[in-house]
């Protein structure tokens, strides 16, 4: 069985691959993923999209169902299972229209002579978007939409991912510490708590 992989230049790609002789590797030239990617010929924002209308009507859903707030359904209700399942929903909800139309961008000869008329949604995705945040009381129109979409449109990197993750340690103590009321009041110094969270700190950077 043969195979053939096609990468960007990408850092974090695991080197010595061709040492698998069933697979053939094949580098894309630096500066042509925007280009070359299927993924980047408006299928990934239209996901974004779709993934965004997913959270909203889920966070409709919560607000109209139970009794939690939204802020109580984000800190203790959403996970990465949900998360999961949200992503998975939205790709599926990618039209064939946009498959259809990136590929042809790429590779018209892949693409079959025909129409899609009827695969797109009936209401544009921005236009659900906009509906569910109105029906939660948010102040939100088509344009917020496409700039928080556009927002993320860069990938981070390995420095910024790793301050995020320490930012995120820090916070996740800080509530603890804080917000915890302890059994014995006074059983703990502030200068105790910040030596503690000092060591932690050092700790989390060296793992």
């Amino acid at each position: 069985m043969q195979a053939l992989l096609v990468l960007d230049n990408a850092p974090a790609h695991p080197p010595n691959l061709e040492e698998f002789k069933f697979i053939k590797v094949l580098y894309l030239p630096p500066n042509t993923t925007p280009i070359l990617q299927s993924m980047d010929q408006q299928m990934i924002s239209d996901f974004k999209k779709l993934c965004t209308k997913h959270l909203f009507r889920r966070c409709f859903e919560v607000t109209e169902n139970t009794n939690l707030t939204l802020r109580e359904y984000w800190k203790n209700h959403f996970n990465i299972v949900v998360c999961l399942r949200m992503i998975d929903r939205a790709w599926l909800s990618v039209t064939t229209r946009t498959l259809t139309s990136a590929w042809k961008k790429l590779w018209p000869e892949s693409v079959a002579e025909r129409t899609f008329e009827g695969f797109e949604p009936e209401m544009p995705v921005e236009e659900e978007i906009v509906s569910l945040g109105k029906s939660m009381g948010l102040v939100i129109d088509e344009r917020d939409v496409n700039e928080l979409v556009e927002e993320h449109s860069q990938e981070l990197t390995t420095e910024e991912l790793q301050e995020l993750q320490s930012q995120q340690h820090s916070g996740v103590l800080q509530e603890i510490v804080f917000e915890e009321e302890p059994e014995v009041e006074d059983t703990i110094s502030t200068s105790e708590i910040k030596e503690n969270l000092g060591m932690w700190e050092r700790v989390s950077q060296f793992v």
